[in-house]
């Protein structure tokens, strides 16, 4: 009996837990009510900011990751294409699986791990300083000076940077596995190209947003949910890393049945 009720309480907070995200989700982006002031030179500098970290400062170690994964995967998978069917479905698999998942996903993963942990960290560090009352006394919002500019800039990097890791993953793939199986890296980037149509960069561009939107926003939801106790700004991050990744492949299964 003990385990079935724990089973109930879970579900019982998983359900409160969900419908509180989407409260916080719908109304950090009502920006368009009257009281809100998103459109202003504060909001962008922090958004400004926001894009710097998340964005520019992870180009680093998306490039190393691209190269790794390109040389290691796409080679071995080129190897296995070639001995199997002689890479007549190459293009196709190099598409579906390449491009519109190990490019967002992978990134996605990045994010997690280094802009969301941060962003959680941040700002419940914010809240233990209690630096957020004056801004609030002030007449200034919460969510239009922290949460959209996370939850904007999170959105554009990932989409950026999902893109950026596949052409550099694309490419040092194909012409490392050209070097050593020798075939033509021209011919097979001209049957890749023809392969992506509208539809897959439409799917491709909205699995980036939606992931970079569920990310910015558990960043800011858990950040926010720090107390006046510092202890809990490392118990919030860990749950913001932890559910950020869960709601990250919940996402991607979405998309995937969506495509199938």
């Amino acid at each position: 009996m003990n385990l079935f009720g724990w089973i109930g309480r879970r579900c019982i907070e998983l359900f409160l837990y969900i419908i509180d995200f989407t409260y916080f989700l719908l109304h950090s982006l009502s920006v368009w009510q009257v009281h809100r002031n998103v459109f202003n030179r504060a909001v962008y500098s922090n958004l400004l900011g926001q894009l710097i970290f998340t964005g520019v400062n992870a180009i680093t170690m998306i490039s190393f990751l691209a190269v790794l994964v390109g040389v290691g995967v796409i080679s071995q998978l080129v190897y296995i294409m070639h001995a199997l069917t002689g890479a007549s479905h190459l293009t196709d698999i190099l598409s579906r699986l390449v491009v519109s998942e190990l490019g967002p996903v992978i990134t996605g993963v990045i994010l997690v791990g280094r802009s969301c942990s941060a962003i959680a960290v941040d700002l419940g560090n914010t809240k233990v300083r209690g630096e957020i009352e004056p801004l609030e006394y002030l007449g200034i919002d919460v969510n239009d000076y922290f949460v959209v500019p996370g939850i904007v800039s999170m959105m554009i990097s990932q989409l950026i940077l999902a893109l950026y890791f596949s052409i550099i993953m694309i490419l040092c793939g194909v012409y490392f596995s050209a070097y050593v199986y020798n075939f033509s890296a021209q011919e097979l980037f001209l049957q890749l190209l023809n392969t992506l149509n509208i539809g897959v960069v439409m799917i491709f561009i909205a699995k980036n947003l939606v992931f970079g939107l569920v990310i910015g926003a558990l960043a800011c939801f858990h950040g926010l949910l720090v107390g006046n106790s510092p202890t809990q700004v490392p118990q919030q991050m860990q749950k913001a890393v932890v559910r950020g990744l869960v709601f990250l492949f919940l996402a991607d299964g979405y998309f995937l049945l969506f495509t199938l």
